[in-house]
């Protein structure tokens, strides 16, 4: 996605230069915007998840988001629809739907083949650790 940013930098350039100045101020405008969003997504990249006594904490690239609550549900599960959010730029981010029309919840994945679902409170949210049979099982003894 950088290189795609560079490009369009140097298209900008390009027709800044040739006096195309609609079209280069418009694609300066573009580069800045998918910078902008290169970095805000790389920075929420999903590293690691972790179930503590008060909720689910997410190791980002950025720090740590914690969703507190009591853990009620931890299981295998998928994602339907994407409502809001990023879908694959550094990770799956956002809000999205459960398979089988079971609710809405909010998504922190790096990989869509190893999706589980924690019940954090009133929030599902989608987490997709390394060894997901491994998480399951940790999770349930805890």
């Amino acid at each position: 996605m950088w290189l795609t940013t560079a490009v369009v930098w140097v298209m900008a350039g390009g027709a800044l230069a040739s006096g195309a100045d609609g079209v280069g101020i418009a694609l300066t405008a573009a580069a800045a915007l998918l910078a902008t969003l290169v970095y805000v997504y790389r920075r929420r990249q999903p590293l690691a998840y972790r179930i503590e006594p008060d909720g689910l904490v997410i190791v980002e690239r950025s720090g740590e988001r914690r969703f507190r609550g009591p853990i009620d549900e931890i299981r295998a599960g998928g994602l339907g629809l994407r409502v809001w959010g990023s879908g694959g730029l550094y990770g799956y981010l956002g809000r999205l739907r459960l398979n089988g029309r079971t609710g809405p919840a909010r998504a922190h994945l790096s990989d869509l083949r190893r999706v589980a679902i924690v019940r954090v409170g009133d929030v599902a949210v989608a987490v997709s650790p390394a060894d997901l049979d491994g998480f399951l099982r940790e999770t349930a003894d805890a």
